[in-house]
């Protein structure tokens, strides 16, 4: 997947990141592992969650541009769970430690076996059980590990042989039945450790605060050992949270939450920080602050606004005494807040910049891809820097099970580039129910807590639940009417999906499956969604999927009669959480209206030409756009151009057959969470649409993957792809 830069390459594209299968939170944000970037000589190592939350590491040679990696170090016990992303530390000898795999779990260890990019690693004796690892590397052979145990108590072990063995825990933060702790630690170049934290309000769990944290408190480890408040006192550890009130108290938030404080120490020596106040969600709900440390006290000014208390920040003092800021923000996410969960997070990553100590910020820049519909998360510093490869960060989905992550390096030049060659890859299995699964393993090599359960029979339902399957995040699996697979219950069992949604009625997939999902597949919850015809079970999709998305006001509108121009549009509705309308050629049924009238949708997207879906049927709906072409190639590759603007990418291209439905059922689900359109192509011939389309967005191409045997997409046409991205 990966070649050196430098070396030859054939069909070699360009691309602004250094690697495409990070996992969800494939970085944590700097107030909770740290750091995941660090600068060796000419050579920046950069850490992240790849597949399975296994660690990973790339390297990137400033000076000859050669990149490395990435390379998985370890292995990751944790599943479905994103909270063990790798912090890095150094050793004298130069060999690079992960540390990693951690969330009330034993914390997992790996080790260069030599210094230098193309080392080895290998597994060192894990420790035990712990969360969120900060390094804290001082003069010789010392490091100070922090996280938070097994029991939530905040504890540092000292280590002297280059992190061969550890020192007893040391408490530092004492958790209780209502209070737990988040912190941040970072040394200063004399051998102290400033230790910024809150408190997250256990309290309120039952009242739905789950992320309700207060306070910021500051603390100092003095190079001597000794800890010191925020008002001089010499403190006596570990502390409770009325001592911290007492002594460590900065900044009081009130009725307003607060949440990734970041600190560092600037040019002359003062520790400073950034983090974010503010309550509700929604653009300007919360408020980027900049904290510091002046001779006569500590002083706060305001950056920018967002609108989620999960986004994040990265905080970089210049050498030159210049402050500068890489914010999350950017106004209103991409996929609103539910019940306070993580899918309002994320944004623009914006530069913010100060030259008097922070009094006053000013906005720079935008340092990630302009790419609509797409957001990011989660800027991490490079730790020593070069000037060009200075950030770290990736983007975002709410995904938990998603590994189609893309890991960006940003410097003063902008973001880092990387040759990459085109990855072709062919998805089948021996019939359409076998290939569906093929699809699921493809989309999901991990686990999935949700599975979506669609006739192999019949189009409507599989591509309808598309959507459906995004918000939930499952895979669609087909079976035949009356029972389930064998096939089809192991792969639920390799997911571990616990949680089936079964579309349709008896008519479509009977009692008997439903009762062998439970006896043969050990699924222990299944619903049905199903209605008396596809119109009313369409309908019963979009009402399931508004219990799980933010406000929706654009619908997809496609032939209830007729499957390519609705596969062509599954991925698209996918990314998005858009609902599929399905239209009987001419008229509207009524179950149809209701789906616009219950999101309150205000535009739509019709797919497909007026002998599809008539010219009557668009007078009726909201703020029409017709997406179709003079057959259904040309709509495929229209719409595929036109998810370029909506949220899809042109990194990846999925393609397949034209001429029948089954082997793209399940293919819908797999185009959204990968961000890739689907272009319709007949058996031998790719069709001038689809050649037209991979020639125009051929050097951003990586990723080339086919649905169905040689007998429906053959090689030639996936050669003839190849070709196209090649032409000038």
């Amino acid at each position: 997947m990966f070649l050196l830069a430098g070396t030859p390459l054939v069909e070699a594209n360009t691309v602004p990141y250094f690697a495409r299968n990070g996992g969800q939170e494939a970085i944590l944000s700097g107030m909770a592992i740290n750091p995941a970037a660090i600068r060796v000589g000419n050579v920046t190592y950069l850490a992240y969650q790849g597949p399975g939350f296994d660690p990973y590491v790339a390297s990137y040679e400033s000076a000859t541009g050669v990149w490395r990696g990435p390379t998985r170090v370890g292995t990751n016990p944790l599943k479905l769970d994103a909270h063990g992303a790798p912090a890095l530390y150094l050793d004298p000898s130069g060999r690079l430690h992960a540390f990693y795999g951690s969330h009330n779990t034993a914390m997992q260890h790996s080790r260069q076996s030599s210094a230098g990019p193309a080392a080895s690693w290998e597994p060192l004796p894990a420790l035990p059980a712990g969360t969120y690892p900060q390094v804290a590397s001082l003069s010789g052979d010392r490091m100070l590990l922090f996280y938070r145990n097994e029991s939530k108590h905040w504890v540092f072990r000292t280590t002297s042989d280059s992190a061969t063995t550890f020192g007893n825990e040391q408490r530092i933060l004492t958790a209780d039945s209502r209070t737990l702790w988040y912190a941040d630690f970072h040394a200063d170049a004399a051998g102290a450790i400033h230790a910024m934290f809150m408190w997250y309000d256990q309290d309120l769990v039952s009242e739905g605060g789950f992320f309700v944290r207060r306070n910021i408190y500051y603390a100092v480890r003095l190079a001597n050992g000794t800890w010191q408040g925020v008002d001089g006192s010499t403190l006596s550890l570990p502390l409770t949270l009325a001592e911290a009130d007492a002594h460590c108290m900065l900044v009081d938030s009130g009725d307003e939450f607060v949440n990734e404080v970041t600190i560092s120490i600037d040019s002359q020596g003062a520790p400073c920080a950034t983090y974010l106040i503010g309550s509700g969600s929604g653009p300007g709900a919360y408020e980027w602050r900049f904290i510091r440390r002046d001779a006569g006290g500590w002083r706060t000014s305001g950056i920018c606004t967002t609108d989620h208390y999960f986004d994040a920040a990265a905080l970089d003092p210049r050498p030159d005494g210049t402050l500068e800021a890489f914010v999350v923000a950017g106004g209103s996410d991409a996929r609103g807040s539910i019940d306070g969960d993580y899918r309002g997070r994320g944004g623009l990553i914006e530069k913010w910049t100060s030259s008097d100590n922070g009094h006053t910020w000013g906005y720079v820049s935008t340092i990630s891809p302009n790419e609509p519909g797409v957001i990011y998360s989660d800027p991490v510093l490079v730790r020593n820097p070069a000037s060009e490869a200075r950030v770290m960060f990736t983007d975002w989905t709410d995904d938990e099970s998603n590994f189609f992550h893309r890991m960006f390096l940003w410097g003063d030049s902008g973001l880092v580039q990387r040759e990459t060659p085109l990855s072709t890859d062919r998805i089948a299995g021996s019939d359409r129910v076998r290939t569906a699964i093929d699809v699921s393993k493809k989309a999901f090599p991990e686990s999935a807590r949700y599975v979506i359960i669609a006739t192999s029979l019949d189009f409507p339902d599989a591509l309808v639940g598309a959507p459906l399957a995004a918000t939930v995040n499952g895979p669609v699996l087909l079976t035949p009417t009356s029972y389930l697979t064998d096939a089809v219950a192991t792969e639920i069992k390799r997911l571990g999906a616990k949680n089936a949604i079964v579309l349709g009625g008896p008519s479509a997939l009977s009692a008997n499956v439903v009762a062998q999902l439970k006896s043969k597949a050990g699924v222990t919850t299944v619903s049905r969604v199903g209605g008396q015809d596809r119109y009313e079970t369409a309908l019963l999709i979009s009402r399931r999927m508004r219990d799980r998305t933010r406000i929706i006001t654009k619908a997809m509108v496609v032939s209830g009669k007729n499957w390519p121009d609705a596969i062509a549009a599954a991925p698209l509705a996918a990314a998005n959480d858009w609902p599929i309308v399905l239209v009987a050629g001419t008229w509207i049924p009524d179950d149809s209206s209701r789906v616009l009238a219950e999101y309150g949708i205000t535009s739509t997207i019709i797919v497909g030409q007026s002998d599809v879906v008539s010219s009557g049927v668009e007078d009726k709906l909201p703020s029409p756009t017709r997406i179709g072409g003079n057959d259904r190639f040309e709509t495929s590759a229209l719409l595929a151009e036109y998810s370029l603007s909506h949220g899809l990418l042109p990194g990846r291209m999925i393609v397949t057959t034209g001429l029948n439905f089954p082997d793209a059922l399940a293919a819908g689900a797999l185009g959204g969470r990968s961000r890739a359109p689907i272009l319709l192509v007949r058996t031998s011939d790719p069709t001038p649409f689809v050649f037209a389309y991979a020639t125009k967005h051929g050097d951003e191409l990586v990723d080339l993957w086919a649905i169905g045997e040689t007998d429906v997409v053959s090689d030639g046409v996936l050669a003839a792809i190849r070709q196209a991205t090649a032409s000038p």
